[in-house]
């Protein structure tokens, strides 16, 4: 009995030890907040609507993860797990434990290369990604989430490798390939039964000046008759942000083909998706378009106000349909300590969809405020 106490006292030991060492951290963030939206359908049969409910995540994605690192000679091994989640109720953003992040990475003089699931560098997931130079309300903030700015999805992709390059003046090199967009699909890897993705990135940061210009190829899977014809999509983004002091100034410009999908975020016309089929009778194998934005962040009575217009024309690739939609936003946020921050937002979006059979003008008002805890 004592052996068996002692075994136990000693593998308790050790086990507080291992999770107590300073090479892994627990993080988090959890943002919870109240929020407003009067939506207006201009269908010519849905009523207006006006919803109050608790949200997360509204300006930050409420998560918790792991992290950690070994250097091994002049080489550094690391991981990042990483759980997304809504505070307000619990339960997971994603279907899958892991669902926000899941990668190795091996860093030397010679750059770093990430493996595993991770954020397409379009989006602003992870430590590759580039998508945070280009808007102060990186992809959330509601309707000024800048995903319905440009006609890429800002996304995670699975089975990928990313290398970032060492930092040659400023100027990095990021290039980005999926086996296998999403692992939870049927079919081989590498193969055209799946979707796959390819991008390359290069950003320039000296001083109060940032800037970057990103392309990404994605890889539609052809396994039927039905999609054996539809197009590869593409896009490129170039833009960045300059610091003024008084003022930091950000500003984009897009331009996307064979999108297979559309991201609104205005109410009825919340998401578009893309038959992706030759035999479909609405002919439509995707999207094309454009898209530009302005947006500015200031010191202001202890906090930071943010500002940000943008617009994007789009059409079907083949089809009758065209969407143009147009946004501003207005948002402010308080740190009462490295840890904590309030915030409070304003937004607007309409969506002009001229349509084939009709002509419909959706529009959206959001009003949002909240609190975010990073631990």
């Amino acid at each position: 009995m004592k052996k068996t106490l002692l075994a136990a006292a000693l593998l308790g030991s050790f086990a507080a030890s291992a999770f107590a060492a300073p090479s892994v951290t627990l993080y988090g963030i959890i943002d919870t907040g109240l929020n407003y939206t009067h939506y207006r359908a201009d269908d010519g049969k849905t009523a207006s609507t006006d919803t109050f409910s608790m949200a997360s995540g509204q300006s930050s994605g409420s998560r918790w993860g792991l992290r950690g690192d070994e250097k091994i000679g002049s080489v550094t091994v690391g991981f990042n797990l990483e759980n997304g989640f809504n505070s307000d109720d619990g339960t997971e953003t994603m279907s899958r434990l892991f669902g926000r992040e899941a990668s190795v990475h091996v860093a030397g003089k010679y750059g770093t290369l990430y493996a595993g699931r991770e954020g397409k560098l379009i989006s602003t997931a992870g430590a590759a990604a580039m998508g945070g130079i280009f808007s102060p309300f990186s992809v959330l903030w509601g309707d000024a989430g800048i995903k319905a700015q440009t006609g890429t999805d800002w996304g995670r992709i699975d089975n990928s490798l990313t290398y970032v390059s060492p930092s040659f003046s400023g100027l990095e090199i990021r290039a980005q390939y999926s086996f296998k967009n999403d692992g939870t699909k049927t079919g081989d890897e590498n193969s055209s039964d799946v979707d796959r993705y390819a991008a390359l990135g290069v950003s320039y940061k000296n001083g109060p000046a940032q800037f970057g210009l990103i392309g990404d190829y994605s890889m539609w899977k052809n396994v039927a008759k039905a999609t054996e014809n539809v197009d590869n999509g593409f896009s490129v983004i170039a833009g960045g942000n300059y610091d003024f002091k008084a003022v930091r100034v950000y500003g984009q410009v897009n331009y996307f083909d064979n999108q297979s999908t559309l991201v609104n975020s205005v109410g009825g016309l919340d998401k578009f998706t893309a038959t992706t089929s030759t035999t479909d009778m609405k002919g439509n194998l995707g999207y094309e378009g454009w898209g530009i934005s302005l947006g500015a962040t200031a010191p202001a009575f202890g906090g930071t106000v943010i500002a940000g217009v943008s617009y994007r024309d789009a059409e079907e690739v083949q089809g009758d349909n065209e969407y143009k939609r147009w946004e501003a936003a207005l948002g402010y946020t308080y740190a009462f300590s490295k840890r904590t921050n309030a915030y409070a937002g304003v937004t607007y979006a309409q969506q002009k969809a001229e349509m084939k059979d009709k002509n419909q003008t959706p529009s959206a008002v959001g009003v949002m405020a909240g609190l975010v805890h990073k631990f």
